[in-house]
């Protein structure tokens, strides 16, 4: 699907370390991210992390002491990475022209290009905040800025809200959203409406459902038939 104009530059902000050193701890941490996403976090080896790297085991306990310090290092990048990130998709400057449509169309086409692109972070959050309370506590923190930004962007346009609360219908809304993107990204989990359906279909509707309840005005190409 095509990016809507006002996020055609935003791309995920990646840390890569210059230094030889760094260089080593990036690729180690980049094969542990594909093997958590093909094998998830248990069924992925210290030596199966190595070999994809085309490392060393000695290489991978001078950066790291043991797995689970690769694991906690793999959610500090992605988390660090991910607050770089909504930064600069949210900064106001961005937006500025943009109605809550745009907003929100915005929003899903960048999460949904980021949840192919990042697969792993989604199953490996699922994986081990259901275990570890800290890592859990970072993702809801990680949830609650995206989640604040977005609702400053929609609420600096409460004009165009009808719902007759729009804090209350904007928090909703954007719930809404994020559990049909969760709903989305586990389609190969559990069967979902939307299962075998292109993106496009999923944010025409999705849209459509949350400016149904926003009872905001869809523009004119939200109304066309699919």
């Amino acid at each position: 699907m095509s990016r809507s104009r006002w996020i055609s530059d935003l791309h995920w902000v990646r840390s890569r370390g210059q230094a030889r050193g760094q260089r080593t701890r990036s690729a180690l941490l980049d094969a542990a991210e594909a093997l958590f996403f093909e094998k998830g976090i248990d069924a992925t080896s210290v030596n199966d992390v190595v070999a994809r790297a085309g490392s060393s085991v000695g290489a991978f306990y001078h950066h790291f002491r043991d797995k689970k310090a690769l694991v906690y290092a793999f959610f500090d990048r992605v988390t660090a990475e991910f607050h770089a990130t909504t930064q600069e998709a949210t900064d106001p400057a961005r937006w500025e022209g943009a109605s809550i449509v745009d907003v929100l169309e915005g929003y899903l086409d960048f999460a949904l290009e980021m949840g192919r692109d990042r697969p792993a972070f989604h199953r490996a959050s699922l994986e081990v905040s259901l275990r570890d309370p800290t890592v859990h506590e970072n993702l809801a923190e990680v949830r609650a800025e995206l989640d604040s930004a977005l609702t400053q962007l929609v609420l600096a346009r409460r004009e165009e809200i009808g719902h007759p609360d729009p804090e209350t219908a904007t928090a909703f809304a954007l719930e809404q959203l994020r559990c049909m993107l969760s709903s989305r990204f586990d389609d190969d989990l559990s069967r979902t409406p939307f299962e075998g359906k292109s993106d496009q279909d999923f944010v025409r509707e999705a849209l459509a459902s949350v400016c149904a309840y926003l009872q905001i005005a869809p523009r004119a190409d939200q109304e066309e038939s699919p």
